[in-house]
């Protein structure tokens, strides 16, 4: 079976750079040297890429709390293999009691499957340290939250059946299960029961990581939202790019900017008075407005607050944060489609065949968001439950 040459290495931003012109532009979500956009089981995107897409990061968290040498040391003993046991007191040190027992068993026997961490994922392990209050007690878990640990859960038997070779039966556990069955085409779960190059079984993982991670925006649209039952004022649906226009995400956030400051243009904005504290260029907003340049949070966020109203400012910060989610999605995307359209003929018939494209079988990446995106909004209303304390949902302490 022919196979599309990549590999997991080339979803950064000077790949996605050479998607065709025609196509809209996304921009490398996250700040520095590009770097692989790694994937968590078999179909999550890994903790640390929604961490980096708020701006923060491991490295960041540790300085704030005063501890860049012992990240530094982490770092150290990662590339080593090995930790003393002074580092890993100090470690444990800082974490809540259970979380901090369960490392330290993990420390003390890596390879035993008995350990709490063993039996858990990254996201589950993520989310027992991030959804605590400062004084390291558990808190309610958001619906979102416990959407990630379903997902995956469900799918730990899938994975282990796809490391096992037994393609098939990875697929008829997929097909089966309520949730996870609405995540993937019909061709993308014949894709998954085929024995294909794991070049295009890491395709099909990111498809389908595509689709869940648009299904959580859905979920955190309702929570932003708590008393807007009818969905008319979604925040990620003022930001999907309309058929009639050529703009992302990121240049859509500024029109809405501009609308709500009651101001025409760039240069008209950049002459603002209210803006006559702030060092604006006109360069810089003229590639925001294009898209083409997202500004920092706290830069565009600065800027908000200048022009507009508290309400409208709150609004911008969640607007903000939706458009960076979206922009991310259209990154990744992007890799899907650089790939699929270097195929011809029956190369590219057979791909489709086998769910190597856009989710859904789409034909571009703003399509594909605009269609699939409201059914997850119904889907998460018509199965929306109350919010329960993690030590009574489905991850117990």
């Amino acid at each position: 079976m022919t196979s599309i040459e990549h590999s997991e290495d080339l979803v950064t931003a000077p790949t996605i750079k050479r998607v065709r012109q025609r196509r809209l532009r996304y921009l490398n979500p996250f700040k520095g040297r590009p770097k692989p956009i790694q994937l968590s089981g078999l179909f999550l995107f890994d903790p640390e890429v929604s961490t980096r897409l708020r701006g923060q990061s491991v490295r960041t968290s540790f300085i704030d709390m005063g501890e860049e040498s012992l990240y530094k040391g982490l770092e150290r003993a990662g590339r080593m293999g090995r930790a003393t046991k002074s580092l890993r007191d100090k470690l444990i040190a800082l974490l809540p009691p259970t979380i901090g027992k369960a490392m330290a068993d993990a420390f003390d026997a890596p390879n035993a499957s008995t350990h709490a961490f063993s039996q858990m994922g990254p996201w589950e392990a993520y989310l027992l340290g991030a959804m605590r209050d400062e004084n390291g007690n558990s808190t309610v878990w958001p619906t979102s939250a416990q959407f990630l640990y379903d997902v995956e859960h469900a799918s730990r038997p899938a994975a282990a059946l796809c490391d096992a070779g037994q393609f098939q039966a990875a697929a008829e556990h997929l097909a089966s299960h309520a949730l996870l069955q609405r995540f993937m085409s019909p061709e993308v779960l014949h894709g998954i029961a085929q024995p294909v190059h794991p070049n295009d079984r890491l395709v099909l993982r990111i498809v389908v990581a595509l689709e869940v991670w648009l299904s959580l925006l859905a979920l955190w649209d309702i929570e932003a939202r708590p008393g807007d039952a009818d969905d008319a004022g979604s925040y990620i649906e003022q930001l999907l790019t309309q058929e009639e226009t050529t703009k992302n995400s990121v240049a859509l956030l500024f029109d809405w900017l501009l609308k709500k400051a009651n101001v025409e243009t760039p240069t008209a904005l950049m002459n603002d008075q209210r803006l006559r504290r702030f060092s604006v260029q006109v360069g810089t907003l003229g590639a925001w407005s294009r898209g083409t340049n997202f500004p920092s949070a706290s830069y565009e966020t600065a800027i908000a607050r200048a022009l507009l109203s508290a309400e409208d400012a709150a609004t911008f910060k969640i607007l903000s944060g939706a458009a960076r989610q979206l922009n991310f999605l259209g990154y990744v995307a992007g890799y899907i489609e650089e790939i699929t359209g270097r195929l011809g003929g029956a190369a590219a018939a057979q791909a489709r065949l086998l769910g190597l494209g856009l989710p859904f079988g789409c034909d571009t990446i703003e399509a594909w968001m605009r269609s699939r995106f409201p059914v997850w909004l119904q889907f998460h209303r018509a199965n929306l439950v109350v919010e329960v304390p993690a030590a009574t949902g489905a991850v117990s302490q």
